[in-house]
């Protein structure tokens, strides 16, 4: 996945610092927050439904991501 450095623009994060999991969350939680809808369709479902808890998301944001996790079929 290649980074979108403007949604890190706090932080010096490299691609391989992605690897890192706490780094990962912290870049899949503005994907999801303000990415574009290519960056978003790069993290997997399975991934933001298994770590919907821990994402920082807006509370729009996360309404939405519970609204589909429960209906998709």
């Amino acid at each position: 996945m290649k980074i979108n450095k403007k949604l890190l623009w706090d932080y010096d994060i490299s691609d391989e610092n992605l690897d890192k999991d706490d780094v990962y969350m912290l870049y899949v939680s503005r994907v999801l927050n303000n990415g574009t809808i290519s960056e978003v369709r790069e993290i997997p479902i399975e991934f933001i439904e298994k770590h919907l808890n821990d994402l920082h998301l807006s509370s729009r944001v996360r309404k939405f991501w519970e609204w589909h996790i429960r209906n998709r079929s």
